[in-house]
């Protein structure tokens, strides 16, 4: 039986995950072959020192040409993060050698943006960090692009997440920010703001507007109704983002659940209302999350204590005022 030491995996070339990927997206060896610039028996070659090396077949071969196995499905996600971590690799050399800096590549939840992400950009650099490059999306998706190394870490919580998450989990670190709670937002003149007995069979009567299913805030929301035995309520409009429905609920008679920290934002704006009614569920965590092999990494040490002290400076920064607060409104008309 071969050995899988990593002495023996270190006989691994890269063209050899090129033409795994290459024998995946075509399924046949003639195409890969012509994709890696090889000729076919070359390209044989290679997929047969392969699978001697890792002694175990990687793809079934027919007439209709190759299949990739159970086993090659398995070791599908690594082989993706390694070609994309070279990739970012060449990336870096490519900024390097035109006099550039390199490049930190950071996946951030809107709220953790909105209430701490920018002063954390600040200090990062005053503290001589590199070019940084944010990528704004879902937690789960976040999550998805860290662990296929399309991002060196991500500010979010960790969702209710699919089996293929929770394995990944074990290829992470954490680092506990900051809980945020949610809460029930509604335009500055809804009449709900002076309304006596808002309770959860009330609210589930009103119209709302949601994020998506698999978002965080719409999924604690439903958390809340359930607690309460009220089925929660479905959207007459559906966003990908609560900064959406922030918007929406301004200029409408609309609901919304949004984090408080952004919500109170737009409410030093005087643009919408947070209504005095606390959800019954748990605060989300926060973390910094990044892959174990990149604890070593002196950028994103840098980054983690650059986040780590804008908390430690006071709460989220508040909305402007007067002039600056009217400009901002009229964004929203």
């Amino acid at each position: 039986m071969p050995s899988h030491s990593p002495m023996v995996l270190s006989h691994l070339k890269f063209r050899h995950l090129l033409l795994i990927e290459s024998l995946i997206e075509h399924g046949s060896i003639h195409k890969a072959a012509r994709q890696l610039n090889v000729s076919q028996p070359a390209a044989t070659a290679m997929l047969n020192d392969l699978e001697n090396l890792v002694g175990m077949p990687l793809f079934v071969r027919s007439r209709q040409g190759v299949t990739p196995t159970a086993n090659t499905q398995a070791l599908l996600g690594g082989m993706r993060t390694i070609l994309n971590e070279f990739d970012h690799l060449s990336s870096v050399i490519g900024r390097l050698a035109a006099g550039r800096s390199a490049l930190l590549r950071v996946g951030v939840v809107p709220q953790a943006f909105i209430a701490y992400l920018p002063k954390a950009i600040g200090l990062f650099r005053r503290a001589g960090g590199c070019a940084i490059r944010t990528h704004e999306s879902t937690a789960r998706q976040l999550l998805e692009m860290l662990v296929a190394g399309e991002l060196d870490c991500v500010v979010g919580r960790l969702p209710n997440a699919s089996a293929a998450l929770a394995h990944a989990a074990g290829q992470l670190s954490f680092v506990n920010l900051y809980e945020e709670e949610i809460c029930i937002v509604v335009g500055r003149d809804n009449p709900a703001i002076t309304q006596a007995g808002m309770d959860y069979k009330t609210l589930a009567r009103c119209e709302w507007a949601l994020q998506r299913p698999d978002s965080a805030v719409r999924a604690a929301l439903a958390e809340a109704f359930l607690r309460h035995g009220v089925q929660p309520p479905e959207p007459v409009v559906e966003t990908s983002t609560y900064i959406q429905n922030l918007a929406i609920v301004a200029q409408s008679g609309l609901f919304t659940v949004a984090p408080r920290r952004a919500a109170a934002v737009h409410q030093e704006l005087g643009l919408v209302r947070i209504l005095d009614m606390r959800l019954d569920v748990v605060p989300m965590q926060v973390c910094l999350i990044h892959r174990k092999a990149s604890e070593r990494d002196p950028t994103l040490s840098l980054f983690q204590q650059a986040f780590l002290e804008s908390m430690h400076t006071g709460e989220a920064p508040h909305a402007p005022r007067k002039g600056r607060r009217r400009a901002a409104a009229a964004n929203y008309r």
